[in-house]
């Protein structure tokens, strides 16, 4: 035991079997029979407190308890699925009992729960109650801690505790007192925190077994069962549904701790969940009868129903404005040309979704923000993405970014550090990532008590052992965000669902395209044909000289060559065979000249510059192809761009890189991204206003020819400014 971890000790707490110790209070006593009626075991107070009682393994006689309790006791026997219900009876003393019946497993537990001389009759509370219930329900409560509140002061006129304690539990476990009713001079413990571990785990499940629970003296000394073990099973007694039931030691220890010398629960369930409890608390030996336990049962179950409303109506309010946000995005990502022209168009919408500080979208590699706020930390951005990627999350949430993913360069704001993130990614047509951001929360929480658990040694080896303060003490949480909720997490899924719906669109549509290119080169072929035709058919009856002919025929010819060289080049590149090349070595300045005078001549209207250095040296290419790709991107920026702005070529040689760079003025920035922009088969290749007949397949082959260089094409778009690289490195 001496090496047993944290974690281990943890968990041995967690399985203490508190609801078999074998052991109950001594203000009542406890008999146990078979399903035929024979005793088969008793608490060791129960001749002492009831008189004559029959051997183990005899029935009740006349000779034995009253004939109330008898009659109780052998009705509950005869009829198992009859709920019982407190009986006032008598003990061997003049005493008064509180006779409860229940079933545990095979045997009919009857529980004597001595009453106080004083008691108030069962109406009284039941009056009281009603009242109260009526108080509550007719209260439009706009948060669950004014309702705890209320039901706090309710069950403590209710009880005469000292001190009742509304008490939520949070999603880590641990829980916060959002309701206190106490005596005035008492400390007060409203918004003070408590750790998960002051509730283990089997507590917990049998708080929601059974919804209360007393102890009516921390000083009082346990029972014994005898026999110890049931004596057909030969396992301790289940006592989870015992009001009698005495408790762990620690938890003695525990109340002990904080000065209170009795206690009482009350769960909250909401939903089939423990949502918190009420916390009795008195200084002194205290007791509150099975009528008025039953009285703040009923009202704590109001309480439940109550705390479910409050949440329902909150989450139809959320649900509601995210069905109209929902159906806002959806309209205007169906009607975008491309993705990222939607997300911008719907991006009040999107930062509108979730509550939060900073909306970023990396699409591709374009990272864009979507709110009034922008991250700063664009690389760290794009790394995020890719980690979602690599790891195949298409969710990611964090209330701590510098927590969860160390190895991630942190994210910024000019408001301040990014500290939680949800974010979704949606891989398709194009890679969308969406991040909803939040900024540090410093947050302040008052602990009741150091809230780590002390481990010490006893008799039984190591064991955690109760706090033994429950001093206000102050913890300072930094470097997290403010925790994001079911709602949040379920309007990120709603937006992800209608990416996934514009992309199955989006994916259609590229379909059509495919099927409209074959079209459309099969319509184009057929054209020149009918041209050549129709020309040797004019020669032939002597309507056209030769000289005309041919001319009609050449130009026929190589429209037709150009059409077939596009389907070749774009057939070879998508089956993987690739463009053929005879790479040799040239001299690079000659070759860009070259080919900017060429296309100066095809477009004379069109200003085409170049800075290049003196010497730029040799390249290893093929020159016919890289004329192609450079051709294909100068005819870009000439359709695409603002031609009364000239287009200029660069070039640069640093080292063993060469860098040539195309820039031109744009019409309007483009929606999509540099890298959609090189699909051959996206929105809009076809009859695209800027380019009438084209087939939007020029920046497709200039990729695939600049990557058959072993180089790289890169491109982006600013200030209405269009900048394409082709950078080419020397092994």
């Amino acid at each position: 035991m001496e090496n047993e971890t944290l974690s281990e000790i943890v968990a041995n707490c967690d399985q203490e079997p508190i609801h078999a110790l074998g052991l109950v209070q001594p203000h009542g006593a406890l008999l146990c029979f078979d399903p035929a009626g024979h005793l088969v075991a008793a608490s060791t107070n129960a001749p002492e407190l009831l008189g004559a009682l029959p051997a183990m393994g005899e029935r009740l006689t006349d000779a034995h308890v009253t004939p109330l309790a008898r009659q109780t006791i052998f009705e509950a026997l005869a009829d198992p699925a009859k709920p019982a219900d407190a009986v006032e009876c008598d003990g061997a003393n003049g005493e008064r009992f509180d006779l409860i019946t229940h079933w545990s497993g095979d045997m009919l537990v009857a529980e004597f729960e001595q009453l106080s001389a004083d008691a108030p009759p069962a109406s009284q509370f039941a009056l009281y109650a009603q009242r109260a219930i009526q108080r509550l329900q007719s209260t439009q409560y706009s948060n669950p801690a004014a309702l705890l509140q209320s039901a706090a002061e309710t069950i403590r006129t209710m009880t005469g505790f000292d001190r009742v304690m509304g008490y939520r539990f949070l999603s880590d476990g641990s829980g916060e007192v959002i309701g206190e009713a106490r005596r005035e001079d008492l400390a007060p413990y409203l918004h003070q925190r408590y750790p998960a571990g002051d509730i283990p785990a089997q507590a917990r499940r049998l708080y929601v077994l059974n919804p209360i629970r007393q102890i009516a003296s921390v000083e009082a000394k346990p029972v014994t069962i005898q026999p110890s073990l049931h004596p057909r099973t030969n396992a301790p007694y289940d006592l989870s549904y015992a009001v009698l039931r005495s408790v762990s030691p620690i938890h003695i220890e525990y109340l002990k701790n904080m000065g209170v010398g009795a206690s009482m629960s009350i769960s909250i369930v909401v939903d089939g969940q423990l949502w918190g409890l009420f916390a009795c608390h008195h200084m002194t030996a205290h007791r509150a009868s099975h009528a008025v336990r039953l009285s703040c049962t009923v009202l704590t179950q109001v309480v439940s129903i109550l705390i479910a409303q409050i949440d329902a109506r909150q989450r139809s309010l959320d649900e509601r404005r995210v069905h109209d946000l929902r159906a806002q995005i959806a309209t205007e990502l169906a009607h975008a040309e491309e993705a990222l022209m939607g997300l911008l168009s719907a991006a009040d919408d999107v930062s509108a979704l979730i509550d939060c500080e900073c909306v970023m979208a990396v699409v591709d590699h374009e990272v864009v923000s979507l709110g009034s706020s922008k991250a700063t930390s664009i690389e760290a951005l794009r790394a995020l993405a890719d980690h979602m990627t690599s790891t195949r999350q298409d969710t990611l949430v964090s209330q701590s970014l510098t927590e969860d993913l160390p190895e991630l360069a942190p994210i910024s704001t000019p408001e301040g550090p990014i500290a939680g993130c949800l974010a979704i990614q949606m891989v398709g047509d194009a890679r969308i990532t969406i991040m909803w951001m939040r900024r540090e929360l410093v947050e302040t929480i008052n602990w009741a008590g150091p809230p780590d658990k002390v481990i010490a040694s006893g008799p039984n080896g190591a064991r955690l052992t109760p706090r033994g303060s429950f001093e206000v003490w102050k913890q300072t949480v930094r470097g997290r965000s403010r925790e994001w909720s079911g709602m949040d997490r379920s309007a990120a899924r709603e937006l992800k669902v209608i990416l996934q719906d514009v992309a199955l669109q989006r994916m259609r549509e590229a379909e059509r395209a495919r099927t409209t290119l074959l079209a459309t080169l099969g319509h184009d072929l057929r054209n020149p044909l009918q041209a050549i035709n129709m020309a040797v058919q004019l020669m032939g009856r002597g309507l056209a000289t030769s000289n005309d002919t041919a001319k009609r025929v050449e130009g026929s010819t190589r429209r037709m060559q150009s059409l077939i060289n596009y389907i070749l080049d774009v057939s070879r590149i998508r089956s993987g065979v690739g463009l053929g090349m005879t790479r040799e070595r040239v001299g690079l300045g000659e070759l860009l000249e070259s080919t900017v005078e060429q296309n100066r001549l095809a477009h004379p209207n069109v200003t085409i510059v170049t800075q290049l250095p003196a010497d730029l040296g040799d390249v290893l290419v093929d020159p016919d192809r890289f004329n192609q790709a450079l051709t294909n991107l100068i005819s870009n920026a000439r359709q695409h761009g603002d031609t009364s702005f000239p287009i200029e070529l660069l070039a640069s040689v640093e080292g063993k890189t060469t860098t040539i760079e195309i820039r031109n003025r744009l019409l309007k920035k483009p929606a999509a991204s540099f890298e959609r922009l090189t699909d051959p088969f996206k929105s809009g290749s076809l009859d695209n206003p800027n380019n009438r007949g084209g087939l939007g397949l020029g920046l497709y082959i200039a990729s695939a020819i600049v990557k058959g260089h072993d180089a790289t094409l890169t491109g982006n778009f600013a200030e209405m400014n269009a900048r394409i690289f082709i950078t080419l490195t020397e092994a």
